[in-house]
């Protein structure tokens, strides 16, 4: 028995009342299964469905990502009720046991030679496509200078954007609260020039046939830019996310603020998944107790500080005479409005 998959949509937009995200992971999700049964020739039963969780774990996926299936049978269960259809083919089922993910951070040199990459694009249906380049390019300086969800920025429309302000306020977030990003030049300008000519309601990041931007295309776009960069890391567009919220710590923002920023309602959220990775941050605030401090060497001290300032990455911005230099017990350090001529 297949899945009506149209059918199982409408059931879980209208009745269940996902979010757009939930909704798309669960009709993916729907589909695999639906090609295995009609693969294997197996129906929907008990065990049916441990031998399909026993060939996805065959196939290596991790604990996170089974519990993904979960979550889509749980809702299928729901819908098979209220469709008076068969439903205790889930009963009994556990959770699998969270695993922390293998969070994969960029380096700032990293994202620039991801942003300054530009790729080649053909004809699509005979349309020349040269343009993604650009709209595909602005997508990701916005994901890695925000740190918001992909998902947020594809559902953005021209309406919440503030270019003049320099913020941009999400309404369907994953915690249902709206929330506002900011930022600035160049994206300002890359900003300014994607919408023009675009009506309020329209998106702000379109693909070449003006619709919602595909994680699954701009996946494989990312993957294509990366590697033109030499970039060997695992790429995906959460990246940037994971990356911000790191750069933002370690940049000595605190937690709250950050947590704010990148819109996780609990602290600890930010704190359990990030603050380990922050070792900078952390090696910091050890270093700040007074038992401590008074019994480090004052070579290590004005390392510390050095390490803060370098951390501000001023040396790449032009508007700055930047200088710093570490020389024995002396740290010199200049900053100098350039002239403007």
């Amino acid at each position: 028995m297949q899945i009506d998959e149209k059918d199982f949509y409408n059931y879980l937009t209208v009745k269940e009342g996902l979010d757009k995200s939930s909704v798309r992971h669960c009709i993916c999700r729907i589909c695999i299964l639906n090609k295995w049964l009609l693969e294997t020739g197996n129906e929907i039963s008990k065990s049916s469905i441990e031998k399909f969780f026993t060939d996805l774990i065959k196939k290596g996926l991790k604990n996170n990502s089974l519990n993904t299936y979960r979550f889509m049978l749980r809702h299928l269960v729901s819908y098979s009720k209220d469709r008076r259809k068969l439903s205790d083919f889930f009963d009994g089922f556990k959770s699998f046991k969270k695993t922390k993910p293998d969070i994969v951070i960029f380096t700032l040199e990293e994202i620039e030679k991801i942003l300054n990459t530009p790729l080649t694009y053909g004809k699509q249906y005979g349309k020349d496509c040269s343009f993604l380049d650009f709209r595909y390019r602005t997508l990701t300086m916005f994901l890695a200078l925000t740190g918001c969800r992909f998902g947020e920025a594809i559902e953005l429309q021209i309406r919440h954007l503030d270019i003049s302000a320099g913020k941009a306020t999400f309404i369907n977030t994953k915690t249902n609260d709206n929330r506002t990003v900011y930022f600035v030049d160049p994206l300002k300008n890359k900003l300014q020039k994607l919408t023009e000519g675009k009506g309020l309601n329209d998106r702000v990041f379109r693909n070449s046939h003006e619709n919602t931007v595909q994680v699954t295309d701009f996946s494989q776009d990312l993957k294509r830019r990366a590697k033109v960069a030499g970039i060997t890391k695992r790429v995906f567009p959460h990246n940037f996310r994971h990356s911000y919220i790191t750069h933002m710590l370690e940049a000595g923002v605190p937690i709250t603020e950050v947590a704010t920023l990148v819109g996780h309602k609990d602290i600890q959220t930010t704190y359990d998944t990030y603050m380990h990775l922050a070792d900078k941050t952390l090696e910091r605030a050890a270093m700040k107790h007074p038992a401590v401090r008074k019994n480090i060497d004052p070579k290590e001290i004005i390392k510390s500080i050095k390490d803060t300032l370098e951390n501000l990455h001023l040396e790449t911005d032009s508007r700055f005479e930047y200088s710093i230099s570490e020389e024995g017990n002396k740290l010199k350090f200049l900053l100098k409005v350039r002239k403007r001529i």
